[in-house]
Formats: C-alpha cells, structure tokens, sequence
C-alpha cells in the first residue's frame, strides 16, 4: 500500500510542476504503476496475504524442450527473478469488487500511457481529457484506498492543479491532432461517454474553475487589481453576473422588503455614493465594450447589503439567500 501510495504521490509531483514538457506521459505512466500496486495489494488481502497469488505461471518444459500441457511453473525475467501479474489480470481476479467506472477510468489510464511515446507535442484537447481521466483516478484511488484498507489520504491534499498548465481555448487552436492522437481522443471519449451514475466513482471529471467567497482559513485568496504583473484568472459573463447578480432597480426593490423605514431619497444616495468605486460591493460596466463612449450600468453584489443595514431598521434578521450562496 505505502508503495501505490509513493507512486501516486510521485505522479501528482511531476504534474504539478510548472515547468514540465513531458507533463501528461509521465502523469500517466506514474499513476498507472500505483493504480497497479494497489490492485495488487487488494487482490493478496483478499487471498489472505498470500502474495503467490500474484505470481505468473507458464507451461514448464519437459526434458525434451516442449512445453508441458499439465504442468506450469513461475515465469522468469530476464534477471531470473519471478514476474507478477500485469494489471489487467489484477483488475480481472478483483471481478465485481472493482467498480465499472474505475475500470474505464483504468483503461483509459493505461492507453494514454502506451501511446504516450506518441506524444511529441499533446494537443489542448488531449492535455485537458487527460486532466479529466487524471482528477477522476485521483479520486477513485482516494476513495478505494479508504474502501479497501481504510486508509484516510485526504490529509496529503491530493489534487491534479489546472492553473497555468491548459492554455486558453484561443491559443489551443493553433495545436493540431495527428491521426494517431485522435484515434486515442475517439477510444477515450467512447469510454467517458459510458459513464454511469455513481457519483462515488468516475471515469473523468470535467474540471471547472470558480472563484468565491470562503470561510476556510486554508482558501486560497485572491484580489481584484489593476495589476498588469499580477497573476491573470479568467471570469466568464456568468461567473460576473453570479458574484453581481443585482441592478440598480433590483437592489432597491430588495433593500424596500427588508426594511421599515427605507426609502429611495437622499439618505438612500448618501449611503449609496461612497460605496460605488468599492470593488467589493459594485462592478460598473459598459453596455457596449467597443464603444468608448459607451453608457455604463452598474451591478451590485448582495454583500452591500451589510452597508445599508447600519442606517436602516430591518423588518427582518434573516440573511438574503442570494447573498449567502454569492
């Protein structure tokens, strides 16, 4: 177990490096070898730790050279020490006990590793499906390893990280598919498609990026600015209008529910005005983005309303549910 445990961690290492050419090759061919010796390791607790279980057999030679039909004896290697079972025969002794899910994700594991000598400059398309199969067998090897021998890995902090190692779709264009690599992507898409509905176990995982608000003290931080040398983090129109969800007219007709004594007049714009080049609270955007001389609108975040409850009287304590999921 401490040896699948090493491998795995190896693999996780060599991906996460933020230089690495030979990224996904290395990833697989890694993370294969600890998937095998953890489905070895199941199949000889299962056999009573037995470890001749894992041994592999060939016909013994009789005297005269041919092999024998009855008899069979340990195959050799070339060093003469025994040899193991390949880790195809380890999923086939393991039968039901090995989910269907982990058993497309592992064949898809072992293919990018056998075409991964193919690999002299793996396409965006590749590199992400890769990422998918990859977080997947990182999670089902969590899950197993706890299943199995119940063994808690979560502590390691185990994780494929996407930042800075995909491309954006735009720069992924100009990466063209060999025929070989695409023959890979059709037999990798055909197993991913038959995924089933166990959430437990996956063949792959589509990885997505989100940025919020946490309570974690262990979450990672980040801060919007003007920065040109700051690190660049992408947000989608809907990941935009998701943190800033309300207009103008929607934050007053919520702050006109909320409380007793609140009206749009003065007090409403005096409040209001210092907190609009808050980037906390405020996103202004321009309709038209082309335009310079575009008009603008602004888009408020429920979080202001935390402001406007230090001058108005509440009708009611309970948090807005928009704020609380932003």
């Amino acid at each position: 177990m401490k040896k699948a445990e090493a491998a795995l961690v190896a693999a996780i290492e060599i991906y996460n490096k933020p230089t690495f050419v030979y990224r996904e090759e290395s990833f697989a061919i890694l993370c294969v070898n600890a998937w095998e010796l953890l489905l070895k390791a199941k199949v000889v607790d299962d056999n009573s730790q037995d470890d001749r279980c894992l041994l592999e057999y060939e016909p013994k030679r009789k005297k005269d050279g041919t092999p024998s039909t009855t008899k069979k004896s340990v195959k050799k290697n070339r060093a003469g020490n025994p040899m193991t079972i390949s880790i195809g025969k380890a999923m086939t002794k393991l039968g039901a006990a090995l989910p269907a899910d982990v058993r497309s994700n592992l064949h898809a594991l072992v293919e990018i590793r056998d075409n991964s000598v193919h690999f002299v400059n793996p396409s965006f398309e590749l590199r992400k499906r890769v990422l998918e199969i990859g977080t997947a067998a990182v999670k089902n090897f969590l899950a197993l390893t706890r299943l199995w021998f119940r063994r808690d890995l979560s502590k390691l902090n185990l994780y494929l990280m996407p930042i800075g190692f995909l491309p954006t779709s735009s720069s992924a264009a100009t990466v063209a598919t060999d025929p070989d690599e695409r023959q890979l992507l059709d037999f990798l898409n055909i197993l991913v498609a038959g995924q089933g509905t166990d959430p437990s176990f996956n063949v792959a995982l589509e990885v997505e990026i989100q940025l919020k608000r946490s309570a974690s003290a262990s979450a990672a931080k980040v801060q919007i600015t003007n920065d040109p040398s700051a690190q660049k983090v992408f947000l989608s129109e809907e990941d935009t209008r998701r943190a800033f969800p309300w207009t103008y007219r929607e934050l007053c007709d919520y702050l006109t529910k909320r409380y007793s004594d609140f009206k749009t007049n003065r007090t409403f714009h005096s409040v209001r005005s210092p907190l609009m080049g808050d980037h906390r609270f405020v996103l202004r955007r321009k309709l038209d983005p082309k335009n310079p001389r575009s008009a603008f609108q602004d888009f408020y975040k429920p979080d202001i309303v935390a402001e406007f409850d230090k001058h108005y009287t509440q009708k009611s304590t309970a948090r807005p549910a928009a704020a609380a999921s932003s």
